[in-house]
């Protein structure tokens, strides 16, 4: 049985509005509120380095959308973190998002990380593979991955 006392003190999560996301969320917060830790949500902006004429600038650049995001990552997507009165923070970075998560959970020198099973990739995850699989496979931390069924 986990006390207050117990080893998990700081929590990453990332998060990206999916279902997966949410149902990660949900075990941060219990997970939290077990434990006595702390949270940290984050959101990977993904920016891409290259973008092809005639399309023009990605909407990623665009600062209105970028208020929006805020709002709704901070608002929305962290809504569960708000009510519980667990301790949080929130982080939105620019990066892919497994780079974003791994970088703050070293920065927070977070005890675990905890991804949903899969987010809004798409085409391009089927591509270039999923954020929690790049964590599980790279990240220092330990990596807890959480389907949205769960």
């Amino acid at each position: 049985m986990a006390t207050k006392n117990s080893g998990v003190r700081r929590i990453v999560v990332g998060l990206d509005g999916s279902g997966s996301s949410a149902a990660a969320l949900k075990w941060a917060v219990r997970m939290a509120k077990a434990m006595g830790a702390q949270v940290t949500a984050v959101y990977a902006v993904d920016v891409p380095t290259y973008f092809p004429q005639p399309y023009g600038t990605p909407v990623q650049f665009d600062e209105e959308w970028r208020a929006a995001m805020k709002s709704d990552f901070e608002n929305k997507w962290c809504k569960p973190l708000k009510v519980s009165g667990v301790r949080y923070r929130t982080v939105m970075e620019d990066g892919r998002a497994a780079s974003v998560i791994a970088a703050v959970a070293d920065r927070e020198k977070a005890d675990v990380v905890i991804v949903g099973r899969r987010g809004r990739g798409g085409v391009a995850e089927l591509l270039l593979g999923s954020a929690s699989h790049e964590l599980v496979l790279h990240s220092k931390r330990p990596v807890l991955v959480i389907s949205a069924a769960a």
